[in-house]
């Protein structure tokens, strides 16, 4: 993509977001918004009417399944290089959409600077992983490096840190459940929350987690 015009489509199903990146491209030289597309209906036909060299593309569009959609635009659209621009920060998330094939990874919580410094790189041919989740990257694997970092960059209710920090102290989910009042039920959702934000998958694993890190009360 070098030496030649950026061509660049937005897909996301908020348009004042779109207005925003149509907006900031225009600024830059060489970049060209080719089309914008708010769910993945309209996406797919307008990649067909519309050749691009770049797809900023959210995750959490009407009638698009993530990994469905990512594996179709690798089968169909070789050439095109996927830039993820979402809120959805969850390791498991990361970790799966990375695997798909896409070649950036960006949370709609950073600096505009660093969207821009994310295209300059999948224009240069080059993979880009945002600063905030870099931690979890491992040569072409993804995993945690740094339990704590990993935690720090999680986002997590007050209400789900209680309970991990409960939990590494061996409180059982009826014990946590009448230390705050509420039902074994909410304590288990909150456990079932923080399993899939963390990407462990038993309450068993959770306790060991949160031991191991020796987590703070909230």
């Amino acid at each position: 993509m070098e030496g030649k015009r950026l061509r660049v489509l937005v897909a996301d199903d908020h348009g004042i977001v779109r207005d925003g990146l149509r907006l900031l491209l225009s600024t830059l030289e060489a970049v060209e918004v080719v089309g914008e597309a708010g769910d993945g209906i309209r996406l797919q036909s307008l990649l067909d009417e519309c050749p691009a060299d770049l797809l900023l593309l959210d995750l959490n569009m009407p009638g698009l399944n993530r990994l469905q959609v990512i594996h179709d635009l690798r089968q169909r659209h070789p050439r095109l290089k996927i830039l993820v621009l979402t809120a959805n920060t969850e390791l498991a998330t990361v970790r799966s959409v990375l695997d798909a094939g896409v070649q950036g990874y960006l949370s709609k919580g950073e600096e505009t600077s660093e969207l821009l410094e994310a295209i300059d790189a999948l224009r240069a041919g080059q993979t880009y992983l945002a600063r905030s989740l870099r931690f979890i990257l491992d040569g072409s694997h993804v995993r945690p490096r740094d339990e704590a970092d990993l935690l720090a960059a999680v986002q997590l209710t007050r209400r789900e840190r209680q309970i991990l920090t409960l939990a590494a102290q061996g409180h059982s989910a009826r014990e946590i459940a009448e230390h705050f009042s509420i039902s074994p039920l909410t304590v288990r959702k909150h456990r079932e929350n923080l399993m899939r934000k963390l990407d462990l998958h038993s309450p068993a694993e959770l306790t060991a987690y949160a031991v191991r890190l020796g987590v703070p009360s909230a």
